[in-house]
């Protein structure tokens, strides 16, 4: 099965670590395989176990597309040092936090959400940070510092 790796990229102010909270929907623009078909804004998650037909495994997003008979799927599945996490040592360069094995099914793009969680550099913990925007920009009280992510880019690349 193919496999795709969901990259991001951003700039951090103050921020130790961007984390997307658990069974976060990701939200995707998907075609199928043969190009004939596509659909916009589908969401997956990890919490979502949907058993696929005729068969014992399971996926977290399937569709039956209009031109073919078999159903196709996106699994999100665990890879090697992928944590997830996007780090302050990272900022401004691409790192895959998502890997996705997917039948039949092509990610054409991945559009940020607000599933997601962060660390400040003072320890402040925000929750339910909003990206749909590319941007999220908030005042860290406790430490006394504005805290920002700015130019957040998600790229997919087939691995």
């Amino acid at each position: 099965m193919p496999k795709y790796a969901v990259k991001m990229k951003a700039e951090l102010e103050n921020i130790n670590k961007l984390i997307p909270i658990e069974n976060n929907l990701w939200k995707f623009n998907i075609k199928s395989q043969d190009g004939m078909d596509s659909r916009e804004g589908i969401t997956v998650s990890k919490g979502d176990s949907l058993e696929l037909s005729g068969s014992k495994g399971e996926a977290n997003f399937i569709i039956k597309w209009n031109s073919s008979n078999p159903q196709s799927y996106i699994k999100i599945v665990d890879s090697k040092g992928v944590s997830g996490m996007y780090t302050a040592d990272n900022a401004g360069k691409y790192v895959t936090i998502l890997v996705l094995e997917c039948r039949g099914i092509e990610p054409t793009s991945c559009i940020p959400g607000e599933d997601f969680s962060a660390e400040t550099s003072g320890g402040t913990v925000f929750s339910n940070i909003d990206l749909s925007d590319g941007d999220w920009a908030e005042y860290d009280e406790e430490n006394d510092a504005s805290v920002s992510i700015t130019d957040v880019v998600y790229i997919i690349e087939k691995m």
